[in-house]
């Protein structure tokens, strides 16, 4: 007698193949097209669902949540408008090089006169995210399959397209889900590795720099060895600040944020050795920190982004097998170390965190406001030092950046790879309920925090989240404000009313304050101390005086 084939609903099957990559998080916003797969997927608790208040920042939390734990995000929305919600969010990762699969619902084909009908495949190809079909309930494994290894061996959003007359059809219970594989790469060699070696070994101030692709511990160990053969100092970009923590000779962030030491060393520097790091004008400071010396790039794969510059050389490898290939050849040689890391470099370093560590005087501001980097500077010090930052964009993010650094890189959420404001509150939920062992801070600006959407705090305070909120509130968009102050025009067009973010975030669950002076200041910093789930602090600040 034939064995019985046991069949479920295409919606569980999704919901069981999802847990098979390895999901424990999805953020969403249910509709009819994803209602029964999600149902599913709580009922069957096989992982935690943040049900979000509107679907681009599902789509960001699931952005936040990639981000802090180096695993693809994902998120599931319905079709329609709930797609062309999220478009800045795809366009963020897209941009963002960031794995991502939205599980996105579609209409059916033969209902011309749906309300929510749109050419789903063209929305998704204007963002740069990537579009895989559900073909038929008999190929939808193997479909979502495909979409989570795009994602992930391409570090790109996959929005993953599934007919809504479809979740009820019937599937046989089998076929596993094949997990994605790792892919390794090996080291650079050859002659172009042989040419980078010769590079160094005529350097006498060379320079190691790492990017966040560049952040595993293996590779971390690997520069270091490296940097101690040469005698380098070493340097980070943003997006990898916190790498070299506690090693000697770091300067800590290249480019617009680098502190003076840091910059004087990068200027002198003759040979630029970056591992894992695109080269971004931000980092070279529009080529300035770059002009004229000899660089050397070392990238783990071949991926072109809109980030990358032209080194004078370009290695596509491993990065901790690379750098270890690089030592070996100058041992073989018996190159002698540069002699650019002294004693005189150690103690301009040793100068810089002290004064760093010294709170600087506020300026005078207007009756009710507080300067903004003392302010910071105070509340760094008031939080633990392993914390999470999500910074949104606005003319308070360097100074935020700059002013509350962390310990490692997985623990700065980047917001502003598409230059929207906006996008934080969003990663924040995602990076707040995915780690749970620290602190998640989010900066943000008025403007960009309301655009936002205050109705994601009760996100936030459902989920019990350990999350700080700190609003950067000037009453004012500051881009805009900055350009008419500039072109000496009224600023008055980029003003915007003073928004009780403190009022707003006590009605709806949070434990809120207000800070305009000293006191209020200290005040939040103690509650910071005795937190016992989301709070909000709303800095009122004075839109004539924030430096950039």
């Amino acid at each position: 007698m034939k064995d019985t084939v046991q069949t479920m609903k295409l919606h569980q099957r999704l919901a069981q193949a999802i847990s098979g990559h390895g999901v424990t998080h999805v953020y969403g916003l249910v509709g009819d097209a994803n209602l029964f797969m999600v149902d599913s997927y709580v009922d069957a608790r096989l992982g935690r669902y943040v049900p979000c208040t509107h679907e681009g920042n599902a789509v960001l939390a699931a952005i936040g949540f990639a981000q802090t734990t180096g695993r693809t995000g994902v998120a599931t929305i319905t079709h329609g408008p709930a797609l062309t919600n999220v478009s800045t969010a795809l366009a963020e990762a897209a941009r963002g090089g960031i794995p991502l699969v939205v599980l996105c619902g579609d209409t059916p084909p033969g209902d011309v006169q749906h309300l929510q009908k749109i050419d789903q495949r063209e929305v998704v190809a204007a963002t740069g995210a990537v579009f895989v079909e559900m073909r038929r309930p008999e190929t939808a494994i193997h479909d979502l399959d495909r979409a989570f290894r795009i994602a992930a061996h391409r570090r790109c959003p996959v929005v993953f397209n599934m007919r809504v007359d479809l979740q009820w059809e019937d599937v046989p219970d089998s076929g596993n889900v094949t997990p994605v594989p790792d892919i390794t790469t090996a080291p650079a060699s050859g002659q172009a590795l042989e040419d980078a070696a010769g590079m160094l070994a005529s350097a006498r101030r060379p320079l190691i720099l790492a990017g966040r692709g560049a952040i595993a511990p293996e590779s971390r160990a690997a520069l270091l060895k490296l940097a101690a053969r040469i005698e380098a100092p070493v340097a980070t970009t943003l997006k990898a600040q916190g790498l070299f923590r506690g090693a000697p000779f770091d300067l800590g962030i290249c480019g617009g944020l680098s502190h003076p030491t840091a910059t004087d060393v990068i200027m002198q520097s003759d040979c630029i050795l970056a591992f894992g790091a695109s080269l971004s004008k931000h980092t070279t400071e529009e080529r300035a920190y770059t002009k004229g010396k000899r660089v050397v790039q070392v990238l783990a794969d071949a991926e072109e982004n809109p980030r990358l510059d032209d080194p004078t050389l370009r290695l596509i490898g491993d990065i901790a097998g690379t750098a270890h290939a690089m030592t070996e050849l100058l041992d073989m040689a018996e190159i002698p170390g540069s002699g650019a890391c002294d004693a005189d470099l150690a103690a301009r370093l040793t100068a810089e965190a002290e004064a760093f560590a010294r709170l600087p005087t506020p300026s005078v501001t207007a009756q009710g406001t507080f300067d903004l980097g003392p302010a910071l500077r105070r509340l760094h010090q008031a939080l633990p030092q392993d914390r999470i930052l999500v910074a949104d964009l606005g003319r308070f993010v360097t100074t935020a950046w700059r002013n509350m650094p962390v310990t490692r890189p997985q623990d700065l959420v980047f917001t502003s790879h598409f230059g929207a404001i906006g996008c934080a509150l969003g990663q924040a939920i995602g990076a707040a309920t995915a780690i749970d062992d620290r602190p998640t801070v989010l900066v943000a600006g008025d403007g960009g925090f309301a655009l936002s959407g205050l109705s994601e705090l009760i996100t936030a305070v459902q989920e019990n989240v350990d999350l700080v909120v700190i609003i950067c509130n000037d009453g004012s968009y500051g881009a805009e404000h900055v350009q008419f102050t500039n072109r000496k025009m009224n600023p008055g067009l980029s003003m915007i009313a003073r928004i009780d973010f403190a009022g707003t975030a006590t009605a709806l669950g949070l434990n809120a304050f207000r800070v305009e002076d000293p006191d209020s200041l200290n005040a939040a910093c103690a509650a910071i101390a005795t937190r016992t789930g989301p709070m909000l602090i709303d800095l009122r600040l004075d839109p004539e005086k924030i430096e950039m």
